[in-house]
């Protein structure tokens, strides 16, 4: 497998543990990984073997700043795939920002992107 393909499964897996946190998927949740598993041109199989492992997965941490960015801002993506950040799903926004080594300011400020974002495609 090339390296871009393991970075890429590496961040399915990661949004993968950040959906399953509450032990399921809820059908927004499963929309939002099925756009990422299509993005990153995964295979049926390739998505079955990281779903199978969802009670397992531990949140990988990326080696560069812009995958950390983007990680940081696809778990917030999925956790306001309902609308609103909830304080649970903020506390593990928050964890997974220090894992990353991203402040919480610097997490407030995605939160809010995509607030504005979401505002205007509405």
């Amino acid at each position: 497998m090339d390296k871009m393909k393991k970075i890429k499964i590496e961040h399915f897996k990661n949004l993968v543990a950040v959906a399953w946190a509450d032990k399921g998927f809820d059908k927004e949740e499963l929309a939002l990984l099925a756009d990422k598993a299509n993005e990153f041109g995964m295979t049926k199989t390739e998505i079955d073997e990281v779903l199978a492992q969802a009670d397992t997965l531990e949140f990988v941490v990326p080696l560069n700043d812009y995958d950390k960015e983007v990680q940081l801002a696809d778990v917030v993506h999925m956790s306001m795939v309902d609308g609103e950040v909830h304080e649970k799903e903020y506390n593990m926004c928050f964890g997974i920002a220090e894992r990353l080594d991203l402040s919480r300011e610097y997490l407030d400020k995605i939160i809010e992107l995509t607030r504005k974002l979401w505002k205007n495609n509405d």
